[in-house]
């Protein structure tokens, strides 16, 4: 059994409780699942069922991590036959479960639900791309997912796939820019996407906070964002 399996197993009797609609957190490149708790602890206390994914981001690329997801979203929609998975991720995460939901093994489960995607690179990232000859930020991202954050195209992250109509998706982006990125992007940014690289190519809600990209999963504003999008759904 794989590590990030036995790994998001173990989360599920530790941290998920809820008794209502599941939903699984996927944290960023360099990140681990520790970093979606305070999200967690908010939906819990919404009686939503909280399971926290954590992966090697730098050791695969975006599709094997993608496969490894739908391994664990497999074992999920068993346990919870017919009911509708719901996501947030953060950044990369957000790549990942799309190019999930595309995979021709992913549950049914996992494509009725909803998704919030925190400063995703859907459109890759221009910044990244400024680095991608650098020797020092090759070796710092690795050969794997990392590569392909510095180098992907916008028309490579949209071959990752489409999310399918059946999921409703919210993608909140970040304007707070760093003194850093000031220089070096002219849009609006959180320091490491602009706004309009979050953008999807599909239907989708959008929305924009004043938050950094390394806080946006933490800030209050995104977390009552989530639980407004994923809880509507029990709205008679």
């Amino acid at each position: 059994m794989k590590k990030s399996l036995v790994f998001f197993l173990f989360l599920i009797q530790t941290i998920g409780f809820g008794q209502d609609e599941s939903v699984v957190c996927l944290h960023g490149f360099f990140r681990f699942s520790k970093c979606m708790i305070p999200m967690a602890n908010n939906l819990q206390h919404e009686g939503l069922q909280v399971y926290l994914w954590n992966y090697p981001s730098r050791k695969r690329t975006i599709e094997k991590h993608a496969e490894d997801l739908v391994e664990t979203l497999q074992t999920l929609s068993r346990s919870h036959p017919g009911r509708p998975i719901h996501f947030v991720t953060h950044s990369m995460g957000g790549i990942i479960l799309r190019s999930a939901v595309n995979h021709p093994k992913c549950p049914q489960e996992a494509k009725i639900g909803r998704a919030i995607l925190l400063a995703p690179p859907n459109k890759g990232s221009v910044l990244a791309r400024r680095f991608k000859g650098c020797p020092l930020a090759r070796g710092i991202f690795g050969g794997k997912a990392g590569r392909q954050l510095l180098t992907f195209s916008e028309e490579e992250m949209a071959d990752l796939g489409v999310f399918p109509h059946t999921m409703e998706i919210l993608v909140v982006a970040g304007k707070k820019e760093s003194l850093f990125t000031k220089f070096l992007m002219s849009e609006p940014n959180d320091g490491k996407v602009t706004v309009e690289e979050t953008r999807l190519n599909s239907p989708h809600t959008h929305k924009t906070l004043y938050v950094s990209h390394h806080w946006i999963m933490t800030s209050r504003e995104s977390i009552a964002l989530t639980k407004e999008f994923l809880l509507k759904q029990n709205t008679p």
